[in-house]
Formats: C-alpha cells, sequence, structure tokens
C-alpha cells in the first residue's frame, strides 16, 4: 500500500513537471509570436514611412519651386511650405495623445491581450 501511495506521487509529480514545461512552452510560442508579429509589423510601417517621407519631400520641393515661381523667384515658396510644416506640427503636437499614444497603447494590448477589446472605452 505504502508503494503503491508512492508510486502515485511521483506520477502526479510526473505529470505536474511535464504540465509545467508544457505551459512554459506554450507561453514562449505565444510571445515569439506576438514579438515576430511586432516586429514585422515595424517593419513594414518603417519602410512604408521611408517611401512616404520621400513622396512628401519632393512634393514639398515641387511645390515650393512652383510658389517660388508664382512669386517671381524671392525664395517665399520654401517660406510658405515650411510654415505650412509648421502649423501641420503644431497641430500633430496637440493632439498627439490621441493620434499616438492612445492607439499604440491600444496596438500592444490587443497584440498581447487580444480578447481584451474595451481599453479606454468610457463605461
Amino acid at each position: 500500500m505504502k508503494e503503491n501511495l508512492s508510486d502515485e506521487i511521483n506520477e502526479v509529480k510526473d505529470d505536474f513537471e511535464e504540465y509545467i514545461n508544457a505551459r512554459l512552452d506554450l507561453a514562449k510560442l505565444h510571445t515569439a509570436e506576438n514579438l515576430s508579429r511586432f516586429f514585422s509589423g515595424m517593419l513594414l510601417k518603417m519602410g512604408l514611412f521611408y517611401l512616404f517621407f520621400f513622396v512628401l519631400l519632393f512634393i514639398s520641393l515641387a511645390v515650393a519651386f512652383w510658389l517660388n515661381h508664382i512669386f517671381e523667384g524671392k525664395g517665399i515658396g520654401f517660406f510658405i511650405v515650411a510654415g505650412f510644416y509648421l502649423v501641420i506640427a503644431f497641430i500633430f503636437y496637440a493632439l498627439r495623445k490621441t493620434l499616438i499614444q492612445r492607439p499604440i497603447i491600444q496596438s500592444f494590448i490587443q497584440l498581447f491581450f487580444p480578447k481584451y477589446t474595451d481599453y479606454d472605452e468610457p463605461k
């Protein structure tokens, strides 16, 4: 009887260790999946940002040269384009919480906790 109980306890201990190891492996797999999604998404966004930056740069230069042509080459076109970007930067800074912080927090929550979707909603 004592031997039988000892064997049962050892079997439960082995099963428990196997369960813990399986849970750790599952957590590692979930972490690897989430991190790979995050970094691949980040790489894609960086590439798109890089390309969009050059498109915006060349459009800005074209508009600045066009405005210079309209104002007879006095360099005012570049000041107008720079002023436009300064106004956009102020607006962007004023709306930084709604445009940047909340979406980033929400995307991290959805990435790591896909079942939790009601972040920052009024209750």
